[in-house]
């Protein structure tokens, strides 16, 4: 009798029966000791901070959010995804890295928030999926300048 699941464990025909024989065979797999991840367990280690080059802008002057982990995404199954808590998008999703970076204006007055994320997020579906870490709230306002005296056209 052979066993074929972990063959450089014997098996004896005579003292076994075959469903034993197939027990012991599958439980020296089981018993070996799991490859050491180089990475952070899923929550346990990442860590994500988010940043914005300025916190008040012009209407229509561009802001430039960054986010940065403790560790290369690239190798996991994570993404690192910067999304607008305001308007519910993503801004921006990166599969590899320690830094996603985007670029966000606004045509209008106003404020909007954004965070980020660790997680198994994909490119385009709106709100990241399973976040294993968050990152802090940015606030970024966008205000008018008002010049006085106006500029007259004739």
């Amino acid at each position: 009798m052979k066993c074929l699941a972990r063959p450089s464990l014997p098996c004896i025909a005579a003292t076994f029966s075959v469903a034993a024989c197939a027990v012991w065979c599958l439980a020296g797999v089981a018993l070996a000791a799991p490859a050491a991840s180089q990475h952070p367990a899923a929550g346990n280690g990442f860590a994500v901070s988010l940043a914005a080059s300025s916190s008040f802008a012009p209407i229509g002057q561009p802001v430039t959010l960054t986010a940065t982990t403790n560790t290369d995404v690239g190798p996991t199954p994570y993404f690192i995804t910067i999304y607008s808590e305001t308007t519910g998008t993503e801004v921006a999703v990166c599969a590899s890295g320690t830094t996603c970076a985007a670029t966000v204006s606004e045509g209008t007055v106003g404020t909007q928030n954004f965070e980020a994320f660790v997680g198994d997020d994909v490119p385009g579906g709106g709100h990241p999926g399973f976040a294993l870490v968050s990152s802090n709230e940015v606030a970024v306002s966008w205000w008018f300048i008002l010049r006085w005296p106006p500029i007259r056209t004739p």
